[in-house]
C-alpha cells in the first residue's frame, strides 16, 4: 500500500488540506525581489488580511488599511500593486513608493492570511518593495533619509551627538572591563527612554551581573534597514559586529525590541554576518533567571496592567510568552490582556518608519491602541520595547493611562 503523504497546516490558523509554501515553490526567508515574484498572483483578494481571523472578535489588524481606506493600504493591494509592478505592467511613481512606505510592517495582515506562501513570505516581499524603491530612487521617504545620513555620522537616527550617547549613565553602576556580556542600549533608551536603560544596568547590578556598556556602542541600524536601504544598514551592522568582537563580547543582553530582532535575524540571516554573538532580550534573560533560582521577586507590586507585544519581538521573533512569563511571577500584578493580543496585537504605529514620515497615521494607531488599552480598566499599558513606550507616551492625553517598560516593573520588586 502507498503511503499516505502528510497534510501540513497553518498553526492555529485551521486551514485545511493545505502544503507548506516551500514545498510548493521551495520558498527562503531573506531573499531578492526575484525570488518571489512568481507568486505574487497566489493572493486570492479575499480581504482576510484585513481583520484577526476569526479570533478576537474579527477586529481589524492593518493600521495603514484603516487609516487610508483605500484597497491599496491593505496587504492584498499591495500584493496586487507588487504583481503589476514587477510583471510590468505598472510603472514605479512617487506615489506608489508612498503607499508601501506608508506601512509599519508589523506584519499583522499576514499572521491572518490563510494562503500558506502569503501566511509564511509576504513579509519578505512587502521589505522587497522598499528595496527596490531605493534602488531606483523612489524611497526612502525624506525624513527617513534624513534621519539614514544622521545615523552614519552620528549613529542614531535622533539627530543627537554620538558624543552625548552615555550620558544617562548614572555613576554608581557597577561594570566589570573584561566582562563578555555586554548590554546593548539601543538608540532609544540611550536618548529617549533613559529610565529603560536605567533601570535594565540597575536590575543587571541587583543580579550581580558581570556586564559592560561599550561606549562607542552604534545604532544597530533597524530604522535605516526597515526603509529598505539595505546596504547603509549591512554598513553599520559590520561596524558593530566588528567593535563588539574586538571588545570580547560572547552574549548580548537587548532591552530594545528592534536592536533584538536586528542583531538575532537580520545581521546573521538578511546580511549574512554570522557574529556568533549569543543575543538575548530582557525578558527573555530574567525568566531564566526565575525558573533556575537566581532571581525571586519579593516587593510586592499592586497593579492592574495590560500588556502591548511589540511586533519586532512578537510577530517578527515569536516571543510572546517570556514577558508574560515575568508579569506572572510579579507578586500583586493583575494581568488584563486587550482583546487584540499576542499574534494578533495591534501595531502602535512607529515602526517601519511610519513615525517620521506619516505622523498622521502613527499617531492614529497609537490612540487605536491606548483605547483599547483603556477598555481593559488597567491602570498601565507595559510593553518591553522603547520605541513602542515612547510612541504611546506621545499619545496619551491627560495622564488618561500610565505607559510603562517591563524593565521598570522589574526595577520595582528586585
Amino acid at each position: 500500500m502507498a503511503k499516505k503523504k502528510r497534510v501540513k497546516y497553518i498553526r492555529g490558523q485551521g486551514i485545511s488540506q493545505a502544503r507548506l509554501a516551500y514545498e510548493i515553490h521551495d520558498l527562503k526567508r531573506h531573499q531578492n525581489l526575484e525570488h518571489y515574484k512568481d507568486v505574487l498572483y497566489q493572493c486570492g483578494k479575499c480581504g482576510t488580511c484585513r481583520t484577526v481571523y476569526k479570533d478576537a472578535y474579527w477586529s481589524p489588524v492593518c493600521p495603514s488599511g484603516e487609516f487610508g481606506k483605500f484597497e491599496p493600504y491593505y496587504l492584498g493591494g499591495k500584493n496586487l500593486l507588487a504583481w503589476a509592478l514587477t510583471s510590468g505592467k505598472l510603472n514605479w511613481t512617487n506615489e506608489v513608493a508612498e503607499i508601501f512606505y506608508q506601512c509599519s510592517v508589523c506584519m499583522a495582515c499576514i499572521e491572518q492570511c490563510q494562503i500558506p506562501e502569503i501566511h509564511s513570505f509576504a513579509g519578505e516581499w512587502l521589505m522587497c518593495m522598499r528595496e527596490e524603491a531605493v534602488k531606483l530612487g523612489y524611497g526612502p521617504m525624506p525624513e527617513q533619509k534624513l534621519y539614514t545620513e544622521h545615523t552614519m555620522i552620528e549613529k542614531n537616527p535622533y539627530m543627537e551627538k554620538h558624543e552625548d550617547r552615555l550620558k544617562w549613565l548614572p555613576s554608581n553602576i557597577k561594570q566589570s572591563p573584561n566582562a563578555k556580556l555586554a548590554y546593548f542600549v539601543g538608540c532609544t533608551s540611550s536618548y529617549r527612554e533613559q529610565n529603560v536603560a536605567i533601570a535594565t544596568a540597575e536590575i543587571l547590578n541587583a543580579l550581580n551581573i558581570d556586564f559592560k556598556i561599550l561606549k562607542d556602542e552604534g545604532c544597530c541600524g533597524s530604522p535605516v534597514y526597515m526603509t529598505g536601504q539595505v546596504e547603509k544598514a549591512k554598513e553599520l551592522a559590520e561596524k558593530n559586529i566588528n567593535y563588539f568582537k574586538e571588545a570580547g563580547i560572547e552574549k548580548i543582553i537587548t532591552s530594545c525590541a528592534g536592536c533584538y530582532r536586528t542583531w538575532k535575524d537580520t545581521y546573521p540571516n538578511k546580511f549574512g554576518l554570522d557574529h556568533g554573538i549569543e543575543v538575548k532580550h530582557l525578558p527573555e534573560f530574567i525568566r531564566s533567571k526565575l525558573k533556575n533560582g537566581e532571581l525571586n521577586f519579593k516587593k510586592e507590586l499592586t497593579m492592574k496592567i495590560t500588556y502591548h507585544d511589540p511586533c519586532h519581538i512578537g510577530r517578527h521573533m515569536g516571543i510572546y510568552k517570556a514577558p508574560r512569563d515575568v508579569l506572572d511571577k510579579i507578586p500583586g500584578i493583575e494581568l488584563i490582556e486587550m482583546t487584540r493580543n499576542r499574534h494578533n496585537a495591534w501595531c502602535c504605529g512607529s515602526g517601519g518608519g511610519v513615525r517620521s514620515a506619516f505622523k498622521d497615521l502613527s499617531a492614529f494607531a497609537a490612540r487605536e491602541r491606548i483605547e483599547e488599552a483603556k477598555d481593559t480598566t488597567a491602570e498601565a499599558i507595559v510593553s518591553c520595547c522603547p520605541f513602542c513606550l515612547n510612541q504611546f507616551k506621545s499619545n496619551i492625553e491627560n495622564n488618561e493611562i500610565q505607559a510603562l517598560d517591563l524593565s521598570e516593573l522589574i526595577k520595582k520588586v528586585i
